[in-house]
């Protein structure tokens, strides 16, 4: 079986490294890919950018490709899928309406309150002179969303009135994030720990992966600006039987309901990232599509065939996936400067690395020589009993990776509730 694999990301790395492990596999492209994923067995980077819908077409067509697997959120919020819809491939991703619950953050918002799922209370706000007066009498700290896309840093937690009205202005009036946040969401902020409950979605059924934590701020103790995630382990040590029922029961499945209700046919990855407080859940966000750094850890912990599931899933059976006893953690390492303006093309040294896995996200090869190519580079994964086992491993070995202005947390695989 061929596929096409839709990414560049470390995500997308560590779905295609699972995916040729198939015996059902003959070959993997990955579209555009970076420079890990081309040194995958049963793995071609093909020159495509994730947004050229006519060509991913015409190499679909030209190269027997039977199944996609679409990585990051744009391509499906821009509706890959409902382009594809006329070509003889299963697609494993949703379509453009089912993908608006992360490609609009208001429309999302307005889901969760139809479907009485738990969640923070919100405002929506068009102008910004409106969300200002609204900031004057709010009770800090608060969250300010972009409604759309912004590459995971349209978020702030403002801890004070200065703070979020700098933000309003130079996202609503200086357009810092385009026309992603034309419209913004300010919300409460929840308190607890974060959680990453992962899996695959249809319209019959939700298989949850095992559970995660991502640490989003930059710095160590989780201080710092938002990033895209600095690192990741699982299983989660919070997870539990009552926790887990609680979350079926009062996310999942009023997820499923709304979205029949809504006419969505929903079949791919979903996110729910929730904050937990006292083994109760609450929806921070929907994400239609693996979290990254989680998806380099939960590939590692998969013990089943991915490509089993998803086709499963597709064909309306319900998959069994099976996991790995122990954990898994990774460490994101970034280039200098990240979430702001960093260096790209800069000359990376790996030494060796042996029993852990290195997830390329933002490499290429150039002039036969291996290089940056955005602001998270790399995610060293381990599994192994414990986490601390982890700990011990990554953070021996982290040194092998070497480029200029490479920065890590130090701290990943510590607890922490906010």
């Amino acid at each position: 079986m061929n596929i096409l694999v839709i990414g560049q990301g470390g995500r997308e790395h560590a779905i295609a490294w699972k995916l040729q492990k198939s015996e059902k596999v003959t070959q993997v492209f990955v579209a555009p890919g970076n420079g890990g994923t081309e040194l995958e067995a049963r793995c071609t980077n093909v020159d495509i950018s994730s947004d050229d819908f006519p060509m991913i077409k015409s190499f679909i067509e030209e190269n027997s490709i039977e199944l996609v697997v679409v990585g990051p959120e744009d391509p499906l919020v821009n509706g890959i899928k409902d382009y594809l819809s006329d070509s003889n491939v299963l697609v494993f991703g949703p379509d453009a309406k089912g993908a608006q619950l992360e490609g609009s953050k208001i429309y999302s918002k307005e889901f969760l309150f139809k479907n009485n799922i738990p969640t923070g209370k919100a405002a929506f706000f068009s102008s910004s002179n409106k969300a200002l007066a609204h900031l004057e009498k709010s009770n800090f700290p608060i969250v300010l969303k972009a409604d759309g896309l912004a590459a995971g840093k349209g978020v702030l937690v403002a801890n004070e009135l200065e703070e979020a009205k700098n933000w309003v202005n130079e996202v609503m009036e200086g357009s810092k994030f385009g026309v992603a946040g034309k419209n913004i969401i300010i919300e409460e902020c929840l308190f607890g720990t974060e959680l990453s409950f992962m899996g695959i979605l249809t319209p019959d059924f939700f298989i949850p992966f095992e559970t995660s934590i991502d640490y989003k701020p930059l710095h160590e103790g989780n201080k710092g600006l938002n990033t895209g995630g600095m690192g990741c382990m699982s299983p989660s040590p919070f997870m539990n039987k009552d926790l887990k029922n609680n979350i079926l029961e009062t996310v999942v499945k009023p997820t499923i309901s709304g979205l029949k209700n809504k006419g969505i046919n929903y079949y791919g990855f979903m996110y729910f990232g929730l904050m937990v407080k006292d083994n109760i859940s609450k929806v921070l966000e929907f994400n239609c599509r693996l979290g990254d750094p989680e998806t380099q850890c939960l590939m590692m912990q998969m013990e089943s065939d991915l490509l089993d599931a998803i086709l499963q899933a597709l064909n309306g059976e319900e998959p069994k996936i099976t996991w790995k006893t122990g954990s898994t953690m990774g460490v994101v390492i970034a280039s200098g400067g990240y979430p702001n303006s960093y260096k790209n093309k800069v000359p990376i040294n790996i030494g060796t690395l042996k029993n852990g896995k290195l997830f390329h996200a933002g490499t290429k090869s150039m002039d036969d020589k291996l290089v940056t190519n955005g602001g998270r580079v790399f995610s060293l994964n381990y599994s192994s009993d414990s986490i601390d086992d982890c700990k011990r491993y990554i953070y021996d070995n982290i040194g092998e990776v070497n480029f200029d202005g490479m920065t890590f947390r130090t701290d990943i695989g510590e607890i922490y509730e906010s």
